[in-house]
């Protein structure tokens, strides 16, 4: 079983003001004995030959990814082409997987406050055009929003996977996946097809939430703010 992370970004990100660039990143997640990792920064695939070899020597495998916005609604592409920082509406989604079908694409905290950039029920009239659902980090046994990303997950045969949405390094370890496969690219990309995911989650505590909820607000108070604008 391989230890994954797919949802984590990195200084470079073209949206949130995150300090520890990608080789510290790629760092940490082997020093958590990681052997998958995918940079999902927002807007932009931080993905290049120097970084593959250097998370090689550390034995990870590097996948390139992207956190896009699907009219506005956070998603997440693994094993992305460039072609994805371009996409913007629900056809350009349509247009990209007819493309590019190696793609995996996640909606990320799909039924999660603010609706803003949650996809909810986009995600729910598009399904076809998504392979998994995120399972966020980001609950309590009596807050959990995720609840209806499971009951939507195993009506509709949708793959859930685990994540950290890592913003600070201290939380990589906070949510993630293992996948029954080997450590290259397209068995890693089968075993997520095939739905050979085993989530490692627990609820956190209040005041952990909270504690988390605070942080991100200092890292950036204006960015954080900004999720809960309206259109």
């Amino acid at each position: 079983m391989l230890k994954c992370q797919f949802h984590c970004h990195a200084k470079g990100d073209l949206l949130d003001d995150v300090r520890y660039t990608p080789k510290a990143l790629i760092k940490e997640a082997a020093r958590l004995n990681y052997d998958v990792i995918c940079i999902t920064a927002h807007r932009t695939i931080l993905f290049n030959k120097d970084l593959k070899r250097y998370a090689n020597k550390l034995g990870v495998l590097l996948i390139p990814g992207i956190e896009f916005e699907v009219n506005g609604k956070h998603t997440l592409g693994i094993n992305a082409h460039s072609d994805l920082e371009k996409v913007r509406t629900i056809n350009d989604l349509r247009t990209y997987r007819q493309n590019h079908p190696e793609t995996f694409i996640i909606a990320a905290h799909p039924f999660f406050y603010p609706p803003r950039i949650c996809h909810h029920q986009q995600l729910l009239d598009n399904l076809e055009l998504f392979d998994a659902i995120e399972h966020s980090y980001f609950y309590t046994k009596k807050i959990n929003f995720n609840k209806k990303a499971i009951a939507t997950a195993k009506k509709h045969q949708k793959a859930l996977v685990s994540t950290a949405d890592c913003h600070l390094l201290k939380h990589l370890d906070i949510g993630y996946s293992y996948l029954d496969a080997n450590k290259n690219l397209p068995s890693v990309m089968t075993a997520l097809r095939q739905g050979k995911i085993k989530m490692h989650t627990q609820p956190l505590s209040l005041w952990k939430m909270i504690g988390i909820t605070i942080q991100l607000f200092m890292m950036e108070p204006l960015g954080f703010l900004r999720l809960f604008k309206r259109h």
